[in-house]
């Protein structure tokens, strides 16, 4: 007889085992090894669920839910900045003079992919098509400013110290000061510009538990890609080894021990892609059954979901587990990424300790609220905008009050209908970026005293890297793991 497969074992070991036999497991694991400190651990995504999907609403109703709920904290601001000048209600009663408008920026960009070009071309013409450009933007790029009345062009005063329209992105929600020009070529001369920024911490009486006043760490990692051939391999078993304690000195050892959460965020399968989109339209591919070609998709898939799951045991086995979608794994593409099913993972998901999370994240840790994606947001960004590295994209996105500006101009969404949940309804202690081409870390400060600890987690199976927070003192530092 052929020996039973790994999934077979798996399924006879979890038909024996009862919750309370699961959790006498987790803890006969940890013994002998250092406890790990007690850490409140909530994951809040709730405002990222979608609770009922309709795929009939136009995203019209989502500007104008962002403009709604930012407008009041871009006039406050506007009004310290600019005091006793007037605010024009909307963009259809600018007053004479000098003034302040309020809306949502839209950057016309030249190299922006149209989707109807894309649907109207033919297949010939796809394939001669030139490769769709890295960055959309230009220095020729137009703006304007719109709401739920109107819309009129943005023009920059000479003289003015402004953001070139390279650094802006379409979505964001921002007050002008200036004068309109109602003559032939009409704009709205600006002077100066603000944004909402960054929301407060919430630290008053009642709020968040205060942080720990020891040290404890929150690991973020990301694009673990098990089963492509961009596998992280045995770094990956490593990274593992060494979170649980299996690995390293005394003092590797003492600090993977206060390890209270580890957040897996996005990327987590690769499955191998077809290098040719038609590739399966080829003679040689029809001669190849639908059947044939779906039984080797299928084992793919079912591989490197197996081995997703084995590893997620290992570390939920130890410590508390958060998993988000990423971009290439099996979930919905368009943002919020729902939580991935639990059955997926049937070893994993028999612990307390193993949750599965929403992209973006919202989450609570040690009194730390954090904060993140999978990076489709930032990625986006960079193609929109001019910026240096991720993290100014990351601490632009906090000025902004906004996760996502560019969803859905160039970043594909739910259309929903009376929210908009990717504003910043509160200014986060750990905000992050994952699946990023190297890591990179700073703590900011807002401009109301707000302290946080920017990261850009990187693509753990191009880097071999995972990115491990202080909760305590918000420092973050990267910890590499190589096979050789």
């Amino acid at each position: 007889h052929a020996p039973p497969s790994l999934t077979q074992e798996r399924d006879t070991m979890l038909q024996r085992l009862d919750q309370n036999q699961l959790d006498s497991l987790l803890k006969e694991s940890q013994a002998g090894q250092k406890r790990r400190p007690k850490a409140d651990s909530k994951i809040e995504c709730g405002r990222f669920e979608i609770k009922e999907r309709e795929f009939v609403n136009q995203y019209a109703g989502l500007y104008f839910s962002r403009l709604a709920s930012m407008r009041k904290a871009v006039v406050r601001r506007a009004k310290e900045r600019w005091p006793g000048v007037p605010v024009a209600a909307k963009l259809l009663e600018i007053p004479r003079g000098t003034s302040v408008v309020v809306g949502t920026l839209y950057k016309e960009m030249g190299l922006r992919p149209s989707v109807l070009e894309e649907y109207t071309r033919s297949r010939a013409d796809r394939a001669k098509a030139p490769p769709r450009p890295g960055a959309f933007f230009t220095g020729e790029d137009a703006l304007v400013l719109e709401d739920a009345h109107a819309r009129i062009p943005v023009s920059y005063r000479a003289g003015a110290r402004l953001p070139p329209a390279e650094e802006l992105v379409s979505g964001i929600v921002v007050a002008f000061l200036g004068v309109n020009n109602a003559g032939e070529g009409a704009s709205f001369r600006v002077e100066d510009m603000v944004a909402a920024g960054a929301p407060s911490q919430g630290r008053g009486p009642g709020a968040r538990p205060p942080p720990p006043e020891e040290d404890q760490y929150l690991v973020l990692t990301s694009g673990l890609r098990f089963g492509g051939g961009a596998s992280s391999g045995p770094a990956s078993q490593m990274m593992i080894d060494y979170v649980t304690g299996l690995i390293g000195g005394e003092g590797d050892q003492e600090r993977a021990s206060r390890i209270v959460q580890v957040v897996v965020a996005g990327n987590s399968v690769a499955i191998e892609q077809e290098e040719d989109e038609y590739a399966h339209f080829s003679a040689a591919a029809r001669r190849v059954s639908k059947n044939d070609n779906d039984k080797s998709l299928n084992h793919d898939i079912k591989s490197a979901l197996e081995r997703v799951d084995i590893a997620f045991t290992s570390l939920a086995a130890s410590v508390n587990v958060a998993v988000m979608p990423g971009e290439q794994d099996p979930a919905n593409l368009a943002l919020p990424q729902q939580k991935l099913p639990r059955f997926l993972f049937q070893s994993a998901a028999a612990f307390s300790t193993f949750r599965c999370a929403t992209n973006p994240c919202k989450m609570s840790v040690a009194g730390r609220a954090v904060l993140g994606t999978s990076g489709q947001n930032i990625d986006d960004l960079k193609k929109c905008c001019r910026a240096g590295d991720a993290l100014e994209l990351l601490e632009r996105t906090l000025k902004w009050g906004h996760l996502a500006p560019t969803a859905p101009d160039t970043l594909g969404c739910y259309a929903f209908k009376d929210k908009d949940p990717f504003v910043l309804e509160e200014c986060p202690d750990v905000y992050f970026a994952a699946n990023q081409d190297e890591f990179a870390a700073k703590v900011v400060e807002g401009e109301m005293g707000q302290k946080v600890c920017l990261v850009a987690v990187p693509d753990f199976s191009k880097t071999g890297s995972i990115a491990v927070v202080n909760l305590r003192t918000l420092e973050c530092e990267q910890i590499k793991f190589t096979s050789t």
